[in-house]
């Protein structure tokens, strides 16, 4: 029989192999503006439109997002890992609003430069073990006509390129 360890570390390793798209979930709650960076992020449903992300809850956007339920997924560019960094921890969090060019939308924090913006009333909360699965209605998008989104893959920051499809004869 395995033990917890070994499958808990053979499950890390698995994860390491799957590529991910980075974001910034961005918030305002009484005054203060809240980000973190994740990587669980996905399109949930065209009806309707929504989306859902995996927070930690010990997180510090935690408990404000819940508290506010409006909120806006940031997707960010490939140029953008020091974004990335400055909001997983690589800053303080009242500093990591100072990278990057920031506006509000009616009251919620954005990333102007970002890949894409997704606008989000929170629908649902599920918890489960460490982290609650947030389910947000997409009230507004924006988006930036080029496709270069920043991934994160095998612990690093990578980079995408489109491939060459052959043609079937």
């Amino acid at each position: 029989m395995i033990s917890q360890d070994l499958r808990t570390e053979h499950f890390r390793q698995s994860m390491r192999r799957v590529a991910s798209t980075v974001c910034v979930i961005s918030c305002r709650h009484d005054g203060c503006r809240y980000g973190i960076t994740v990587t669980s992020v996905t399109p949930l449903s065209f009806a309707p439109i929504s989306i859902l992300a995996c927070v930690n809850r010990n997180s510090s956007i935690s408990v404000p997002l819940k508290e506010e339920g409006r909120y806006c997924i940031n997707v960010l560019r490939a140029s953008q890992a020091d974004i990335s960094h400055s909001f997983s921890g690589g800053r303080p969090a009242e500093r990591r609003f100072d990278i990057g060019e920031w506006s509000e939308k009616d009251g919620i924090p954005y990333l102007q430069s970002a890949q894409a913006n997704l606008f989000c009333q929170m629908d649902q909360v599920v918890s489960y073990a460490t982290h609650d699965i947030i389910i947000g209605q997409v009230a507004a998008v924006a988006f930036a006509p080029d496709v270069d989104p920043l991934i994160y893959q095998n612990g690093a920051y990578a980079l995408t390129s489109p491939m060459a499809l052959k043609k079937a004869c």
